[in-house]
């Protein structure tokens, strides 16, 4: 009983710096309504991260009682899982995966500062182990702060993956954080001090960081390129709009110009008592308007979207069919709606334009429940063509996933029997401004 309270004696000065490692996870996540959580999350760490630097600092003092803390490590490595899932309300995915890259990170910068106090002549006077007892807090704390911020940016890369890719790496992040303390217990079940052991694990911490360094490195390139070229994709959308756009207006000037003669020349005629050739020219005047100004959709954004897929549809032959509409006033702001709707209607038109006689296209508005959903109905070629890279930039889908994701909503594409089927779901975002305000805000 006697060393036990040596042991006690000598942990309680270092519970805030293990306390901090598991409870400054918690900053990661949001906590589910109702303070019960909180305090049961705070418990569990009080608990646990007081017993496991009491049976560590037994086995340092007395080179017994190995299995002690084996054991509070095995318990504490399969129910911080649990707990978070439990204590927290945020995707699951995200909450399973952080769990991996938060303690690899914290354990390499930590590393140091546990040499420094497993090295030391323990057990000690209070007086010399309270400077140690603060170093070796300071790392934690540190150890936590950097393991936060590179966990965090970690989880927004990741989160940008393909959803599979996404999931298993959070249902693979729990289980190689059990592999990997597997090993390290095995590593140190031969040590005869606690120190040898700890200096085992150090090439085996590095190599661990170095994993999740390569990892990091790998997706922040990969994030970047496709931020370039998504801001490439993007530009390249907004010019072809604005080169609808200004089709358009010529075609209006023209109209107007037309309209100015038109009209001389039914004044002229009625001058002239010709009254049948005068209503004959304002017959034509207005089947020749109706054939210009023609709008697809009464949302200006959804309009230049569809007379550019009409566009190029006419130009290949392509029967175009519009169903429903989209109101003036959809509350989706201009660039991301002109986004998804470019890039399904262009995607749609020019797979009918390679597909065989009669193509077809059709899309689909309906506007319910607080959502949005378009679809697209298009014929397709027989056989796959490929594109050239300097054709298309190829990053339609990625954007499609990246703006639907952002609302909550998906897309799916499914070709059968010679039809692609393209469908966006997205949820509609309170407005925020009076319609009048923001329907023009893409122009």
């Amino acid at each position: 009983m006697n060393s036990w309270l040596v042991a006690l004696y000598t942990t309680i000065p270092m519970v805030p710096s293990y306390f901090c490692g598991f409870y400054l996870l918690g900053v990661l996540l949001q906590y589910r309504p109702g303070r019960r959580y909180r305090i049961f999350f705070l418990i569990y760490c009080l608990i646990l991260l007081t017993l496991k630097p009491l049976f560590d600092f037994y086995w340092q003092i007395y080179n017994t009682g190995r299995l002690y803390a084996y054991v509070i490590c095995t318990f504490m490595v399969l129910s911080l899982p649990l707990m978070l899932l439990v204590c927290f309300q945020d995707n699951w995915r995200r909450k399973l995966f952080m769990v991996f890259p938060y303690i690899c990170i914290q354990s390499a910068i930590i590393t140091p500062f546990c040499l420094l106090l497993m090295s030391q002549p323990w057990p000690m006077p209070l007086s010399q182990e309270l400077p140690i007892a603060s170093i070796f807090f300071v790392g934690s704390l540190l150890s936590c702060l950097v393991a936060i911020l590179l966990t965090r940016r970690l989880l927004i890369l990741v989160e940008a993956l393909p959803r599979p890719v996404y999931t298993a790496l959070a249902v693979l992040s729990p289980l190689v954080n059990l592999l990997f303390n597997a090993e390290q217990m095995i590593a140190m079940w031969g040590t005869l001090t606690r120190l040898e052991g700890v200096f085992r694990q150090v090439p085996r911490i590095m190599l661990q960081g170095m994993l999740i360094a390569f990892c990091f490195f790998l997706l922040v390139r990969r994030d970047s390129r496709q931020a370039v070229a998504i801001a490439t994709a993007r530009e390249q959308m907004q010019q072809q709009n604005l080169a609808a756009q200004q089709r358009s207006l010529q075609a209006l000037r023209t109209l107007r110009a037309q309209h100015r003669q038109s009209l001389l020349a039914v004044r002229a005629l009625l001058e002239q008592g010709d009254n049948a050739a005068a209503l004959a020219t304002v017959q034509q005047l207005t089947r020749q308007e109706s054939r210009v100004v023609h709008r697809y959709a009464d949302n200006p954004v959804a309009d230049v979207s569809l007379a550019n897929a009409a566009r190029l549809c006419e130009e290949a032959g392509v029967t175009l069919t519009v169903h429903g509409t989209l109101p003036r006033n959809c509350p989706l702001p201009p660039v991301d709606l002109a986004s998804i709707l470019y890039n399904l209607f262009s995607n749609g038109a020019r797979a009918a334009a390679q597909a065989p006689a009669p193509a077809r296209m059709d899309v689909d508005f309906v506007t319910a429940a607080g959502c949005l959903c378009v679809m697209v109905r298009n014929s397709v070629p027989v056989q796959p063509v490929r594109r050239a890279r300097s054709e298309e930039h190829g990053f339609g889908r990625k954007i499609l996933r990246e703006i639907t994701s952002r609302y909550d909503g998906s897309y799916t594409l499914e070709i059968r029997d010679g039809q692609a089927v393209s469908t966006v779901m997205v949820r509609l975002p309170e407005p925020k401004h009076p319609p009048e305000e923001d329907t023009h805000a893409l122009f």
